[in-house]
């Protein structure tokens, strides 16, 4: 049975704030469901308070799909939670943090919760936070933390009272895994991509997320979330072996995720495995499209900060075939993955996200190899923009020098 409990007030939140929210509907009253389980979505779970069994499994769903940053599946599959329970706060927590920011969004500029998805989720959930343990309770005061611009307007500001309210957390559940990751990313919200200096040793802050990452793989070997972290923690470092059992396992803790397929690949790049790395990101992209084909045209909400989801992963993953295969010597499978990715990205490559970089792979695959033959001899397939013409002269140049034509490579300056 659900446990009715009252909740004291920690982290700034007051009854009289409490009170005070405005009413925001989430996910709208349907009969229809919002979300599907999808066979080979993991194992991992975290028990939350609900009569629903159903309801418990959407939940964990979209816990591992959070994990695994495919985002809009984790918003599909919490609002089917908050529909077949909803009295229930932790899907709404759930969804609060699956709409939220992660290294990835800070690191490209996208605005936090630009349709206040994630502000609506946390709301609900503290209307709701009488349902919940002790433990949820205090979860779910420290996530409105990240939303609450009433009590700190600066973002960076707000992003380290976040980051204080998780490590407070962290300090009293120091077993909880999912407790863990979430302060080690808020962590790596703050430093998007930056943990290491050049030299390998550790950034401020690092550190402690590396502990927080490794108490809850401890805690939880298989966890997607800290396993997933940890990768990205670690591979810039001076030892990103260290994260080789993580990249290893990952793949096995949400197996129908085609990022957490791929993920490994950032670990064995760094160590030289290459024909892992290319293997396992040829095998991501199997498994979006089996997602997809288990996945149909059920709900797809892109309403959070950050998109990616399996219907966008792929050419990524041909990055990492086209990139790994050129460490490797390998000319012609990365030639082949330079064009696939390019026409991922059809007649207007200025209108998609990294499409120039992409048109361009196949150019610098020429020039790496020295096919400059081929280079002098083909037509410029994309123009028009300032980076495409700049490569293409960049390219193009290069071999008429290399082939002694100075006067042509000059022209093309």
């Amino acid at each position: 049975m659900r446990k009715l409990l009252t909740a004291g007030v920690i982290l700034g939140v007051t009854a009289m704030q409490l009170a005070a929210l405005p009413t925001a509907a989430v996910a709208q009253s349907s009969d229809e469901p919002l979300a599907i389980l999808v066979p080979g979505g993991g194992t991992y779970s975290r028990p939350i308070t609900t009569d629903s069994d159903l309801a418990q499994q959407f939940f964990d769903q979209g816990l591992r799909m959070a994990w695994s940053f495919y985002f809009p599946e984790s918003i599909a599959s919490y609002q089917e939670a908050t529909r077949l329970d909803p009295d229930s706060p932790m899907p709404y927590f759930g969804l609060a943090h699956a709409a939220g920011p992660n290294p990835n969004s800070r690191y490209a500029g996208m605005p936090d919760d630009p349709q206040g998805t994630g502000l609506d989720a946390i709301r609900e959930a503290l209307r709701r936070i009488d349902n919940a343990t002790p433990r949820e309770q205090d979860m779910i005061r420290a996530l409105f933390v990240l939303y609450n611009k009433d009590a700190i307007m600066d973002t960076r500001e707000r992003d380290f009272a976040f980051v204080d309210a998780m490590r407070k957390l962290h300090e009293k559940y120091p077993n909880d895994p999912d407790i863990g990751a979430m302060f080690a990313a808020g962590f790596m919200n703050t430093t998007r991509w930056d943990y290491w200096e050049k030299d390998g040793t550790a950034r401020p802050g690092t550190e402690e997320a590396q502990f927080a990452l490794e108490a809850a793989m401890r805690a939880e070997h298989d966890h997607p979330g800290a396993n997933h972290l940890y990768i990205h923690l670690m591979e810039a470092s001076g030892q990103p072996e260290l994260a080789m059992p993580a990249a290893q396992k990952l793949e096995s803790t949400v197996p129908i995720s085609g990022h957490m397929v791929h993920m490994p690949g950032h670990i064995y790049l760094r160590v030289g495995e290459y024909e892992k790395a290319i293997d396992i990101n040829e095998r991501s992209q199997i498994v979006d499209l089996q997602f997809a084909e288990l996945w149909g045209d059920t709900n797809f909400p892109n309403i959070g900060t950050y998109p990616l989801s399996h219907k966008m992963h792929a050419p990524h993953a041909l990055d990492f075939v086209r990139y790994a295969s050129m460490l490797q010597g390998s000319y012609a499978q990365a030639s082949e993955a330079a064009q696939r990715g390019a026409a991922s990205v059809g007649t207007a490559p200025e209108a998609v996200n990294r499409g120039e970089k992409r048109v361009v792979h196949s150019w610098v695959v020429d020039k790496v190899f020295g096919k400059w033959d081929k280079l002098l001899s083909s037509e410029q397939s994309h123009k028009g923009t300032p980076y495409l013409d700049g490569m293409w002269s960049y390219v193009t140049g290069s071999a008429n020098i290399a082939k002694g034509n100075l006067a042509a490579a000059d022209a093309a300056l």
